[in-house]
């Protein structure tokens, strides 16, 4: 009888990114589709918008059992759509992927977006919206964001894309922690087929000011032999 060999990873490019002074699964490195007076900011966050990295059995020395990539992209709402004379407005979004290799599946993936709000950062929205997602089997779904000023927009704004959800389950949760308001898609497979995913947040800062601190964090529970 074949025994299971887990692989607890805890990843490396968990970070705080701060402001800087003034069809197929889903390719996270590829933007989500904008409608509305949203435009993208590449500028205002340290960092590269992307990351891409290994998982491994033993830390920095196992065997690699998955690969991933981690993007954050940060819009801005028009300020000339915005009827609110003292805060800018804007979104995060966090996509993600998990890539299994060598014969061993993602038991779970835990991918993370927090935002600082223990300052005079704010979160307003949240996508995806419920508690769950279930699938029996690879099915589409969609991570959709509206962004309106938290209702001062003179016109409504859309970040929105399709990703697969695999076999298993999707918990969402927001709760806060250490002055950060977070956003946990946990999934629960396990899967051998590439895993992707996506979060978003629209926030807040005082008008002219710096956007509050992001949090983004990845982490995944391996194993092998994989049933399905």
């Amino acid at each position: 009888m074949l025994g299971k060999k887990l692989a607890l990873v805890v990843v490396a490019v968990a970070l705080v990114l701060t402001p800087l002074s003034a069809g197929a699964q889903m390719n996270p490195r590829s933007k989500p589709t904008t409608v509305g007076p949203l435009s993208f900011d590449g500028n205002t966050y340290s960092g590269p918008d992307c990351k891409d990295g290994e998982f491994r059995r033993n830390g920095d020395t196992g065997r690699v059992v998955s690969k991933w990539t981690f993007c954050t992209f940060f819009y801005r709402y028009s300020r000339a759509q915005d009827n609110n004379s003292n805060r800018d407005f804007g979104a995060m979004w966090l996509a993600t992927r998990v890539n299994p290799t060598n014969g061993w599946c993602a038991r779970r993936v835990i991918s993370l977006l927090g935002v600082q709000t223990s300052g005079t950062g704010r979160v307003h929205k949240r996508a995806p919206q419920g508690r769950s997602r279930g699938a029996n089997r690879s099915r589409r779904v969609q991570t959709r964001l509206v962004v309106n000023a938290a209702g001062s927009g003179a016109t409504k704004s859309v970040l929105k894309k399709h990703w697969t959800l695999h076999r298993g389950e999707l918990k969402i949760r927001k709760f806060r922690r250490e002055g950060f308001t977070n956003l946990r898609l946990g999934y629960k497979g396990p899967t051998k087929k590439t895993a992707s995913f996506a979060a978003a947040f629209e926030m807040s800062w005082p008008q002219g000011g710096k956007p509050p601190s992001i949090f983004p964090e990845l982490r995944a529970l391996h194993v092998k032999p994989c049933s399905t």
